[in-house]
């Protein structure tokens, strides 16, 4: 008894003070009463929702000295019949492990079929001091709840200040049981909607004119479908009328999350007759980008933004369109017009310190398949950028550095010193640093130079130089990647930044596709340090080239036969031979590229290899690789990983590349709960692929691989 004792006294204490009879020690003394468990639901046969004949509730009587009382239960509805039992509840004492059964008084409730539509009613349990608690009882039916589809209802309308119709279109499942509501917001403006029925599923909304100049008008109409009596649902579309003012509207084939009129994007007015709009632009033949003032509608004259930074006007449908601006990179840009002068000009929406458009060429690319038959353009190279001259004391990341593999070499103070502080803020030690950073460890150039530098989260995000080091052990996800909030990537998407895990993929494992498209954040494109018009490659994308190595692999053997990806075979953090997939030999850098000074680093165990003390991983010269990956062009080289409490490690034995999403699991100190977050590992001495969804941030930098930027498929 002492574990259901000891949870009876902790929840007392939790909740004195949110009650006004507490006594005089602060303990909430206010008659309490719980039903466990909480949810009473049953389905449309009469058994509960988890299967059973009847509902089985224990009934608590709260605080602990009241847990005697007596208590009373009945319901309100006929459908529904209200008993009393007794239910035998074991408990282990939390120091002897010995197990105690009691038996407890519960309140049982059986409900008769249901052939109508979903009822509802309500259990009321009073305890012997009169104090009352209800709890809702449910019930499906077999008759379909109530249900409205109204695409309106998602977007809302938006009407110009002269007024004008919109014509509402709806799905129910009510058939000709509905009705319309409107709501007023402010300014107080009166009725300046009206409607007319167009019978069931259609209806035509109308908007007078509005004549002020300072304010615009809201209000939600709303359809009602269904009955009390039966089940009831609604739709509610915002609506929104516009200030007397010059409106302009973006779209065209260039725009291309806007590239219809009826859906095109409202510019933001900065000043009379200047405007401006941030979104994605696209190369798209020659470009056009269109500007409709004063509504949605296709009407004339209409603008179009040329070539040489000038805004030409368009009198008619039949009118040429001149040569629209040149797109050098498909990217989000802040566009300006000054229709005063006729002028326009853009500016990049980009990452500080991100890889400059005079080093992309630096990195050969390639485009590989993916499963949905279209094709994704990777660089074949780690990045290998430290954000240039004049970057300050710390560079971009940090250089590969042999020397340091079997060193505690964290960059800050050694474990035995008691000064140790790597979880804090602490002041970097030169002697397990790099040169490049200000320290003492001569990183190998040329070995970096194939496998690109090591990154911190912080730094592949954010473009801010930390040296591959964190200062803090405890780190947060920078802003605006706050996860649980919706953030808008390079692509110009607006996506859920939410937590996943290995897990949550088991549960789509032969369900692929749909996972992506139910959790965009697996395909969040973030430019990070990548650059412009390129993105930090994300969780869909390291899937996709699974795919493109096993499609490789399955037409051109190399020595090794692929098996096709799947969530059940390619997240596990496991090394057995049930997940050897057999498609990382052929995205591995192959032994004519990994070498250096004449010398196949897959092939030099030696000294070039200082395995971890008690390591029991196999030489790199057991590393599996595929006789034609470099026909496959990847590259993928065993460069490890660096971390704020061992240093450079796992250096020609694994490959660590960052995934840029966050997981649902927290690690916790000073004062910060951080969310994990997720990566690659691709062992050498195998054909396995791991994705790992347990790191903390903070401690660690890996590798980033860019991807040039696509429409969402």
């Amino acid at each position: 008894m002492k574990t259901r004792i000891i949870s009876f006294l902790s929840a007392a204490a939790l909740l004195a003070g949110c009650y006004e009879d507490a006594g005089e020690l602060g303990v909430d003394t206010a008659t309490r009463i719980a039903l466990s468990p909480a949810e009473i639901g049953f389905t449309a046969d009469g058994t509960t929702v988890d299967g059973k004949v009847a509902y089985v509730g224990v009934v608590q009587v709260m605080p602990f000295e009241k847990g005697r009382y007596t208590w009373r239960a009945e319901g309100d509805v006929a459908w529904a019949t209200v008993g009393e039992t007794v239910v035998d509840e074991s408990f282990a004492d939390t120091w002897t492990g010995a197990v105690t059964t009691t038996r407890m008084r519960a309140v049982e409730i059986m409900a008769t079929p249901n052939t109508e539509y979903r009822r509802s009613g309500v259990l009321t349990v009073t305890a012997e001091d009169g104090t009352v608690e209800t709890f809702p009882i449910t019930q499906a039916g077999l008759k379909a709840d109530a249900e409205i589809v109204c695409e309106l209802a998602e977007t809302g309308i938006e009407y110009a200040s002269a007024g004008g119709e919109t014509t509402i279109d709806y799905t129910t499942n009510m058939g000709d049981v509905y009705d319309y509501s409107v709501t007023y917001g402010e300014p107080d403006a009166g009725e300046w909607l009206t409607w007319s029925d167009e019978g069931a599923g259609r209806v035509v909304l109308r908007a007078a004119e509005w004549t002020s100049k300072s304010d615009n008008r809201t209000a939600v109409f709303t359809i009602h479908v269904g009955t009390a009596d039966t089940s009831e649902a609604s739709a509610e579309i915002a609506v929104v009328q516009l200030r007397v003012d010059d409106y302009y509207y973006l779209y065209g084939a260039s725009v291309p999350r806007y590239e219809a009129i009826d859906a095109a994007l409202q510019m933001t007015k900065q000043e009379e007759g200047v405007y401006t709009a941030e979104t994605y632009f696209a190369a798209d033949g020659t470009n056009p980008v269109r500007i409709n003032k004063d509504s949605r509608t296709a009407s004339y004259p209409c603008y179009v933004l040329a070539a040489g930074g000038t805004v030409a006007e368009i009198a008619s449908a039949e009118a040429p369109l001149p040569a629209g601006p040149e797109i050098d990179a498909d990217g989000l840009r802040t566009l300006t017009v000054d229709f005063n002068r006729m002028t326009w000009q853009w500016e990049r929406i980009t990452t500080p310190n991100c890889l400059p458009d005079d080093r992309v060429a630096d990195y050969p690319t390639k485009a590989y398949v993916t499963p949905r038959g279209t094709y994704k353009t990777w660089m074949t190279r780690n990045l290998d950028w430290d954000g240039g001259d004049g970057i300050g004391v710390y560079k971009l990341g940090c250089p590969l550095v042999f020397s340091a593999t079997n060193k505690d070499t964290g960059g800050y103070n050694s474990k035995t010193d008691p000064t140790y502080s790597y979880r804090n803020t602490a002041v970097r030690n030169p002697a397990w640093d790099d040169t490049g950073n200000g320290g003492e460890l001569e990183p190998d150039a040329a070995i970096t130079a194939l496998g690109g530098r090591h990154y911190t989260f912080y730094e592949y995000l954010t473009g801010a130089p930390r040296g591959g080091l964190m200062e803090e052990y405890y780190s947060e996800w920078p802003a605006p990647y706050t996860v649980g909030r919706e953030v808008r990537d390079a692509a110009d998407y607006t996506i859920l930044f939410e937590g996943l895990t290995s897990a949550k993929l088991q549960e789509y494992a032969g369900r692929e596709e749909e996972f992506f498209e139910e959790h965009p954040v697996s395909r969040i494109q973030i430019q990070g340090i990548c650059p412009y018009g390129w993105h930090v490659a994300n969780f869909q994308d390291w899937y996709d080239i699974l795919y493109a190595a096993y499609d490789f692999g399955s037409k051109n053997n190399g020595g090794y036969v692929p098996k096709e990806p799947s969530f059940a075979n390619t997240v596990y953090g496991s090394s057995s031979a049930a997940y050897k997939i057999n498609v990382v030999p052929y995205l591995r850098i192959s032994r004519a590229l990994w070498t250096v000074g004449g010398k196949c680093l897959w092939d030099e165990a030696g000294s070039l290899y200082p395995v971890n003390e008690g390591s029991t991983t196999k030489s790199p010269a057991q590393a599996d690789i595929a006789d034609n990956s470099e026909e496959f062009g990847f590259n993928l080289a065993p460069t490890g990983w660096r971390a704020m409490s061992v240093g450079w490690q796992d250096l020609g034995l694994k490959t660590h590349v960052w995934i840029p999403m966050p997981t649902t699991a927290t690690y916790t100190g000073n004062g910060h709960t951080c969310y994990m977050g997720w990566r690659l590992v691709a062992m050498t001495n195998n054909g396995n692929w791991i994705f790992r969804d347990n790191y903390q941030n903070g401690n660690v930098a890996h590798g980033v691989r860019c991807v040039k930027n696509y429409d969402a498929e």
